[in-house]
């Protein structure tokens, strides 16, 4: 152990790549810049939390003033893990693409300098700026222990959890970058896997999946639940430090039935998820010191040896000859892109996946539960005063007593929570509570109600899967399109194809349009994804409403989305291609050009999405809040689809005109479709007019 710490600390002091990151870093105004906003943001939020309770603590006790520290600090942990995740990709997936992109790579390979201290150097210089900031952020959270309600341990494992996470994403991040699995838009592929990785386990545990419940000795009662993910999962890890009753792991003794390292796994998931991640850390670490010079010195990929290694490719580069468009610049953005072999595995997949998913969630909003008691055939005889009530598949019948008296009272008849009358009780529909009544020996019904037959999905829960659905689809389409955009001209300057391309009779007309019309060709087939989704549900809803004559069935789905939504889906992704376009004109490198746009798309979608759904959902607004959420993407494709949960007034009410309030939305659903594409006109306008001033300014 005294051999290995020498090592190291000879190793750090001594590394020229470690010293240099870390001198220049803290001389850097983008660096400076970083800090205060992520001081800044905790701070914020402190004083918001403070704010916003100020009134409930004026006279509030030790015991409250420690529930709202410890609520505060809850935040905090939150903010600071998101924040850490977000961050530790960026500065550490370009230590070795940063060296290539500027061409001193190679002659880093010459140096004396040894694999291990090449890699390490990179890795542990640009985790140094992250330890930095969590470092920096302990003073403000030494603001919980004011008023007590926080263990000095819960802050000490928040900021574990950050430093591990940091650290796995890092050295995740690194073997990308050694094992040449992509280029440089590799790391922002390697974002979406990290998003999907945080959001999907998150999903599962809100929605009941892959939960360990264990009961209390004795009563049969849940005592408690934790999410399988928890002891692999950031977040699920943090959570279990808050001493939330509802999620805390068993005890040890309770599951020592399971082996070794599964019991640890169980009864201490934070403390497993910070081991774990250091030790998978330096796993990672290892084959990238002892692969660095012998990948860096094959011309083959590392996909291109496994496939050569069973036989699915010669090593040949050649490839059948393809027709070129009119425009080139725009069938290579459009098919170069869409040609790769990871590419084409990741659209189709996409594709696939979404259309898939659809059918499912069809299927089963469309197969009915199998209740055990329902209507029988013809439902309420008048004549006999009786109704069939089937019960697991036996038929009785039961008279119904539509006059009281004071030994017998009347039968109450309920469809959902309101009294109906006798001939609701229609064949086929779903008994919720049913009470016999054998008074004076005759079988009657004392209480029934009845509800329409329901799926096994139910109405609102598939508007919510599918919204949510095209939600995710939209986002990570924009992710895709955000990031090819910004990298389009970067690329360009950095490979140094722009120079020769400027050399030829191409103007900045033809060169811009023909980058914007190429990444808009590449994304329409994931366009398609979400439209096609919506167009099942019509379709559907259209036969079986013509099918059941007479039976009035809501849409699951507004029909005019299939003509509101690919026009604003079209212009919302052309103006994130601009903007792209735009900073990736502005910009000198990829990163910077990518993580700007990716923000500025972000902050836009997010301040429409609170606007319009803020809108949309206020009483005080009414109908002039469809409006206003008519003119956000999100909030459109919420209105169409699950109208009722964003705008209950418009949509939920009995009073409400549900025609006006869709006339509405289709309106200025294309309205706001052609405002988009104004902007995106007067963008692009904008760039071809500067393109030629911002090029020459940038090779002064």
């Amino acid at each position: 152990m005294l051999g290995i710490g020498n090592y190291l600390w000879r190793l750090i002091p001594a590394n020229p790549i470690l010293l240099r990151v870390i001198t220049a870093g803290g001389k850097r105004k983008r660096d400076l810049i970083i800090r205060c906003a992520y001081l800044g943001v905790l701070l914020l939020l402190v004083i918001f939390l403070l704010l916003g309770s100020a009134s409930s603590l004026a006279n509030a006790s030790l015991a409250q003033l420690s529930m709202q520290s410890a609520e505060i600090f809850w935040w905090m942990s939150y903010v600071q893990l998101g924040l850490v995740a977000l961050l530790a990709p960026v500065f550490t997936a370009s230590a070795i693409t940063q060296e290539k992109d500027s061409q001193t790579y190679d002659i880093l390979l010459t140096t004396p300098l040894t694999n291990g201290q090449i890699v390490l150097g990179s890795l542990l210089s640009r985790l140094f700026f992250v330890i930095a900031l969590l470092i920096s952020g302990i003073p403000i959270f030494s603001i919980t222990q004011m008023f007590g309600g926080v263990a000095i341990r819960d802050i000490v494992l928040s900021f574990l959890i950050a430093a591990s996470t940091a650290f796995v994403t890092g050295a995740l991040a690194m073997a990308v970058a050694v094992f040449k699995v992509g280029t440089r838009r590799t790391i922002f592929s390697f974002y979406l896997w990290i998003i999907l990785f945080l959001a999907i386990p998150l999903i599962l545990e809100n929605m009941g999946y892959f939960q360990h419940r264990w009961l209390f000795t004795g009563t049969g009662k849940v005592a408690s639940h934790i999410s399988w993910f928890a002891g692999v999962h950031p977040f699920l890890a943090l959570r279990v430090i808050f001493g939330d009753p509802a999620y805390q792991p068993p005890e040890l003794a309770m599951v020592q039935k399971y082996p070794w390292p599964i019991n640890w796994y169980l009864s201490s998931p934070h403390t497993f998820y910070i081991t774990f991640t250091f030790v998978f850390s330096f796993v990672l670490v290892i084959p990238s010191i002892v692969a660095l010079r012998r990948l860096a010195q094959s011309s083959r990929t590392l996909q291109q040896w496994f496939l050569q290694l069973i036989h699915l490719s010669t090593g040949d580069s050649t490839r059948k000859p393809r027709r070129v468009w009119t425009n080139p610049i725009a069938w290579r953005e459009a098919k170069t892109k869409a040609s790769a072999t990871r590419a084409v595995a990741l659209r189709y997949g996409f594709m696939v996946l979404g259309i898939a998913g659809a059918i499912v969630l069809l299927v089963l909003s469309s197969t009915l539960e199998t209740p055990s008691q329902v209507i029988g055939a013809n439902g309420y005889d008048p004549a006999k005063g009786t109704v069939l009530i089937v019960t697991d598949g036996q038929p009785q019948p039961y008279r119904l007593r539509l006059f009281g008296s004071s030994t017998t009272p009347a039968t109450v008849i309920k469809l959902g929570d309101q009294p109906v009358g006798p001939e609701e009780l229609r064949e086929g529909r779903f008994i919720d509570e049913f009470l016999p009544d054998t008074t004076g020996g005759v079988r009657a019904v004392h209480t029934i109600r009845v509800s329409e037959p329901r799926s096994v999905l139910g109405d609102r829960l598939t508007r919510q899967f599918l919204l949510g659905a095209i939600m995710v689809e939209l986002a990570v389409i924009l992710l895709i399109l955000t990031q090819s955009a910004a990298s389009a001209v970067t690329r360009e300057k950095e490979d140094g194809t722009l120079d020769l391309l400027l050399s030829s009779p191409i103007t900045s007309h033809y060169y811009i349009w023909g980058k914007l019309r190429g990444l808009i060709s590449f994304v329409l087939p994931l366009i398609a994804v979400p439209v096609v989704s919506i167009l099942l549900f019509v379709i559907h809803d259209t036969f079986a409403a013509s099918l059941v004559p007479g039976v009035s069935r809501p849409w699951t789905v507004f029909p005019e989305a299939v003509l509101v939504l690919p026009a604003t889906l079209v212009m919302v992704v052309a103006f994130a291609a601009i903007l792209g376009m735009q900073m990736s004109l502005r910009c000198r490198k990829t990163v910077m050009a990518v993580m700007s746009s990716v923000g500025i798309v972000a902050g836009i979608c997010g301040a429409l999405w609170a606007c319009g759904s803020g809108a949309a959902a206020s009483n005080d607004f009414g109908q002039p809040g469809l409006v206003i959420g008519s003119f956000s993407p999100f909030t459109l494709m919420a209105l169409l689809i699950n109208p009722a949960d964003i705008a209950n007034k418009s949509f939920g009410n009995p009073n409400a005109s549900v025609a006006d309030s869709r006339i509405l939305i289709f309106f200025f659903g294309w309205i706001a479709a052609a405002a988009y594409g104004l902007i995106v006109w007067g963008m692009y306008k904008s760039m071809v007019r500067n393109f030629d001033m911002t090029i020459r300014k940038q090779a002064t």
